[in-house]
Order: C-alpha cells, then sequence, then structure tokens
C-alpha cells in the first residue's frame, strides 16, 4: 500500500523548515520580537504535526524524515545565529552540535555495519529537543524584550549543556550496545 504523502502533518513540516530562513533573516536584521515569534510558532508545530500524524492515522515515513530535517534545521541555524551574535556562549553550541554529530555518525556507522537503519527517539533526547527550544525562544524573547530572562539564563544555558551531554552519552551507549549485538549474531550466523 501506497503512503499518502501530501497531508497536514507533512505541510506543517515542510512549513517549518520553510520558517528557518525566516526565523535566520530577522536574527541577521535584530528583529529579535518576530524572530521570536516565528521561531516559536515552527517550535510548537513541531508538537502539533507528530500528534496530528498519530491523530489522523497519517504517518509517513516521508514525514518522519521531514520532521526530523525540519527540527535540525531549525535548532542549528537558531542556535549557530544566536552564538555568532553573542547570545549564546560557544560552550553551549559545542556540546549541542558535538551531541548532535555523535548521533548522526552513530547512526550511519550502525547503518554500514548492518546494513539497515532504525532510529527509534528516547526520552532523553526528547527532552534535550525540549530544553534546546525552551533555550533558543528564551534567549530570543529576551533580545526581544519580551521577557526578562537575565536572571535565568545561566542556570538555562547549564541545564542544556548537561542534558545535551547526558543525551549524547546516552546514544554513545544504544549505539554500541546494538553494534555490539549486530557483530555477535554475524559471528554466530551459520555459514
Amino acid at each position: 500500500m501506497r503512503e499518502r504523502v501530501l497531508n497536514l502533518p507533512n505541510i506543517i513540516s515542510v512549513l517549518r523548515l520553510v520558517a528557518v530562513p525566516g526565523v535566520a533573516w530577522l536574527i541577521l536584521q535584530q528583529r529579535w520580537e518576530a524572530a521570536c515569534w516565528l521561531f516559536l510558532a515552527a517550535a510548537v508545530s513541531d508538537g502539533i504535526d507528530g500528534l496530528l500524524a498519530r491523530w489522523l492515522n497519517q504517518m509517513t515515513q516521508l514525514g518522519a524524515a521531514l520532521d526530523t530535517i525540519a527540527d535540525k534545521a531549525l535548532g542549528v541555524v537558531t542556535l549557530v545565529m544566536l552564538t555568532q551574535a553573542g547570545a549564546i556562549p560557544l560552550w553551549v553550541t559545542l556540546a549541542i552540535l558535538l551531541r548532535d554529530s555523535i548521533i548522526v555518525l552513530g547512526a550511519l556507522s550502525y547503518r554500514g555495519l548492518a546494513g539497515h537503519l532504525e532510529i527509534h527517539p528516547t526520552w532523553l533526547g526528547k527532552t534535550h529537543m525540549f530544553a534546546e527550544f525552551v533555550l533558543l525562544t528564551a534567549v530570543l524573547a529576551g533580545l526581544g524584550g519580551l521577557l526578562a530572562v537575565d536572571a535565568w539564563l545561566m542556570p538555562l544555558f547549564a541545564g542544556v549543556f548537561v542534558v545535551a551531554v547526558m543525551s549524547g552519552v546516552q546514544y554513545v551507549w544504544i549505539w554500541g550496545t546494538k553494534a555490539r549485538r549486530e557483530r555477535e549474531a554475524v559471528r554466530l550466523k551459520p555459514r
């Protein structure tokens, strides 16, 4: 049976992806309030598209890929641009980018070893994405004068850093365990 890829959840994911250059342009123009609102709308759409996909029974492989790409593009572009603007410390950005690189490299390595790939986000991975999006929204809201965030930015930076590191370690453990099992299965397979 063929998947119907033109559906509401996928359209929302595409719109989130289209919002990324808009957020980037608004940050470059230092239009912080507008950047905050557009980023927040795109971030909230992440939960909406997944909820609708399950509720309407419209989950597709394309939708899962679009959702992941749109999330990563929105998060990474906003993170890097706010770091370049001096609003987010480099150590936070490096922890998040290293975590994401570890996940991608681990998945690619596993696929090379096993010949297939099944990605299932963990609770800690979802917590990381939520914390990262809260951080980015808070920084943009602070820059836009929408919220007074100065007092709690440093604890938020530290919290996101810790969750990024813990999530990265968890994914290393998961990919390592899967790789060991796969190697063992290959070793024990009758020839």
